[in-house]
């Protein structure tokens, strides 16, 4: 095995994501591991992993079960869920982490008696549209409403057990998705809805240009403008490159703005970059998107008549001033003649 494809499989490993995409991005950053792990890890996290205990106080049921809701694809994963007559499900904490959490669910449910016929039962309840729809209006991510998330988990449960004294617990976890794969060894196999998951994370290839909803760090940018001979970005389109500046000040963008050649010392400088997406906005208003990398990308907004600079703009600006610094004007020198006569003139009229 090369050392490249050992920086492949380490990086893989160390963050769980697909081989493919760790060599892109260790091509992109010139094979440097380090930053290439610098990348991934800003990447956001937006999945909520859920973690949730409950007891029917009159039907007298323990249970445990676990989720994760990914509120940009409106889809539940990793759902397991445990039911039971023994208390020893209340002995799993909601403390640990998420994924220590789900294996001891699978763990007691290879080893203990459970109730598959209402295992069953919810887990359409928690994969039906209509949940998804109710998590969409309590998970968001800074702002999860916590007695409403509790109340949503109560009803669903009081549809399978028609208890009316149910007490539930839970915690929530932000993940990002290459967390969830560093512990996707625990999924069920041929769950349907994990298919759905690995389907998605498996479409596209190093061609398939990154749209917003598949990139890994969304960069803020600013057109570089040229208001007589720039192109007006409403005629812009996909694979058009444009010159742009990296305004973000996050450490991340520090590093992949040296990493362009977009910084010198402290002053960033413009960069050229390829269109992805020009999206009408309200208001006249341009919403860009720009890829930079393998999931790196930017985003801007402008007026749509707002007039930016292109590769072919900035080809043609050094070739003028290249063109006109070699050429030789007459006038220049008739003018520095006429200056010095003028001098010589002053002088004899003020040695009189």
């Amino acid at each position: 095995m090369s050392t490249n494809e050992e920086l492949v499989e380490e990086l893989a490993q160390s963050t769980g994501c697909d081989k493919n995409l760790a060599a892109m991005i260790l091509k992109f950053t010139g094979w440097d591991k380090e930053g290439a792990q610098r990348i991934i890890d800003a990447v956001p996290k937006d999945i909520f992993a859920v973690k949730i205990k409950f007891i029917t106080q009159i039907t007298g049921y323990f249970g445990a079960f676990f989720f994760c809701y990914d509120q940009k694809k409106h889809m539940v994963s990793r759902a397991i869920i445990v039911i039971s007559e023994d208390r020893d499900v209340g002995k799993i904490s909601l403390a640990i982490n998420w994924r220590d959490f789900e294996e001891k669910l699978y763990d007691f449910s290879r080893n203990k008696k459970v109730d598959g016929l209402k295992i069953d039962q919810f887990k359409k309840q928690l994969l039906s549209e209509e949940f998804k729809s109710s998590l969409s209006g309590v998970l968001k991510s800074g702002k999860t409403d916590e007695e409403k998330l509790n109340n949503l988990l109560v009803d669903e449960l009081y549809n399978v057990f028609t208890d009316t004294n149910i007490a539930v617990k839970h915690h929530v976890q932000m993940v990002d998705a290459f967390d969830m794969n560093r512990g996707k060894e625990s999924m069920q196999i041929g769950d349907p809805i994990e298919e759905k998951a690995e389907t998605a994370r498996d479409a596209g290839g190093e061609d398939t240009p990154h749209r917003l909803d598949q990139s890994l760090v969304v960069l803020k940018i600013d057109p570089v403008l040229s208001p007589v001979s720039g192109t007006a970005i409403k005629d812009l389109e996909f694979g058009d490159e444009i010159q742009v500046r990296i305004t973000d000040e996050r450490d991340i963008a520090g590093y992949l703005a040296d990493l362009l050649g977009a910084k010198v010392d402290d002053l960033r400088v413009p960069v050229m970059t390829k269109i992805v997406e020009v999206r009408e906005l309200e208001g006249g208003n341009l919403g860009v998107i720009t890829q930079f990398g393998p999931g790196i990308v930017g985003m801007f907004r402008v007026l749509e008549d707002t007039k930016i600079v292109t590769k072919g703009e900035a080809a043609e600006e050094p070739e003028q001033v290249q063109k006109s610094g070699g050429q030789f004007n007459p006038m220049i020198l008739v003018a520095g003649a006429f200056v010095l006569v003028i001098i010589f003139i002053l002088l004899i009229v003020m040695t009189r």
